[in-house]
């Protein structure tokens, strides 16, 4: 790895920050959340697909995922499993984990059926629409313009980023449920398993309280 490019390691801005991002060969979806939010510019898209070979389009993924690092400054790297996996994302999901090691960030793998079960109820909705629709209506309304109810490649290009905020959400109700609830909008709570899981990860970090 080139040396002129690595940073010092650096304290995340936020013990609950999480950053997700959904690797895949062609489209990999990018999300930051914390108890603020959404993190501005972090709903994000990277476009592997016009790269010839697998080295440049490792090294595009790596070059992207260095200056998210360095800016989001995430206390977790969370790199989600697609739910149909290959050779080519695992060899992305060991180049973000390699990288981030060394930038001391703490990185796990979570499959990202995590987190549509936990806004569906399931792994799929009613429609092919319906896990966007759940994290505009329920959190972030901002991401509604992001929307595509048809098939179409506009809406395969966003559709592993909104996994990425879905698995986001699922790491911040277990690693800090007060600011998962502080995230959620009054319709998230009769969503999916969110409601059940925010109460069962609560009960985990304040035993005492509940």
């Amino acid at each position: 790895m080139n040396r002129h490019i690595m940073p010092a390691r650096t304290p995340p801005v936020d013990p609950a920050r999480v950053l997700v991002i959904v690797a895949t060969s062609q489209f990999s979806g990018h999300a930051v959340v914390d108890g603020w939010g959404l993190a501005p510019g972090s709903f994000a898209t990277w476009d592997l697909v016009s790269f010839a070979t697998n080295a440049a389009r490792t090294r595009s993924f790596k070059r992207h995922l260095i200056r998210s690092l360095r800016r989001y400054r995430p206390a977790v790297l969370v790199l989600g499993v697609p739910r149909y996996d290959g050779t080519r994302a695992r060899g992305l999901r060991e180049a973000a984990t390699q990288l981030a090691t060394a930038l001391g960030v703490s990185v796990v793998e979570r499959p990202v059926a995590a987190g549509r079960r936990l806004l569906l109820g399931c792994l799929r909705g009613s429609n092919d629409d319906a896990l966007a629709e759940r994290i505009s209506t329920g959190f972030f309304p901002e991401l509604a313009n992001f929307r595509n109810d048809k098939q179409t490649i506009q809406r395969r290009y966003r559709s592993h980023s909104f996994e990425a905020v879905a698995l986001a959400l699922h790491e911040l109700v277990a690693r800090s449920p007060l600011s998962a609830a502080a995230v959620a909008r009054n319709d998230a709570f009769a969503m999916g398993l969110f409601n059940t899981a925010l109460a069962e990860s609560a009960r985990r970090h304040f035993p005492d309280n509940l």
